[in-house]
């Protein structure tokens, strides 16, 4: 009974840590860089991918995903369809399965760092209202409500739910801004087209990633590691 229960106690343990194991996260012939993201491009006769990393981190308490901007050149004269379908990742000959939109809408992930990263516009959150002029007094008499008197603590409670709110309006204005510049299917012609394919840090672990991109007949290899 005692090794049962050792036994349970071990693999919530491994879940735990590695659900909220912190990666370093490293590019390999990084071409260029470009406001701190780094630019991986690699041309082949009839096509050109770029591979654009803005975090150098993944996973941790907060759950950041891994975030890979893969955009596509096509140089041939005929059309070609570019869309998720186009880009695996592989980890230890496993392929690894990249979120849904559906699973980016419903999963609580850390898109404010995605953002900041990626440096993504985001409309202004508004401010919430202060007193004016500021006056921070420990004990304030606010009136007499219906046999309640309305002090300072009740004031900062309706203040923390409005700050609450605008928490939650932030970590929907994120998540949009991310949802909206994922990779969706297009039709290669004259210009390049692409957009983010992003993966849960749950399905991760440190060691090497090989991501694979076909543009037509063509694949594209980059590689990138992951180290605790």
């Amino acid at each position: 009974m005692k090794f049962i229960y050792k036994a349970a106690l071990g693999i919530i343990y491994v879940f735990v840590c590695t659900a909220c194991a912190t990666y370093k996260l490293e590019v390999e012939n990084v071409s260029l860089y470009n406001q701190g993201v780094q630019i991986v491009d690699s041309i082949k006769p009839k096509s050109k991918v770029r591979l654009e990393v803005g975090q150098d981190i993944l996973g941790g308490l907060n759950s950041i995903p891994l975030a890979l901007f893969v955009s596509a050149l096509n140089f041939s004269k005929e059309a070609v369809i570019f869309d998720r379908e186009n880009v695996t990742l592989w980890q230890e000959d496993k392929k690894l399965k990249p979120l849904s939109d559906g699973e980016l809408k419903n999963k609580t992930f850390d898109y404010g760092y995605i953002v900041e990263s990626y440096h993504l516009s985001i409309p202004p959150l508004p401010l919430p209202p202060s007193p004016n002029p500021p006056v921070i007094m420990p004990f304030i008499y606010r009136g007499y409500m219906g046999g309640f008197y309305l002090y300072d603590e009740v004031m900062l409670s309706a203040r923390d739910r409005l700050y609450a709110q605008i928490k939650l309006d932030a970590q929907r204005i994120r998540r949009a801004a991310v949802l909206s510049n994922t990779l969706a299917k297009n039709t290669l012609q004259n210009e390049p087209r692409g957009g983010f394919v992003i993966y849960a840090p749950q399905a991760l672990r440190d060691g090497r990633l090989s991501l694979h991109v076909m543009v037509g007949d063509e694949e594209h290899i980059f590689t990138l590691w992951l180290r605790k």
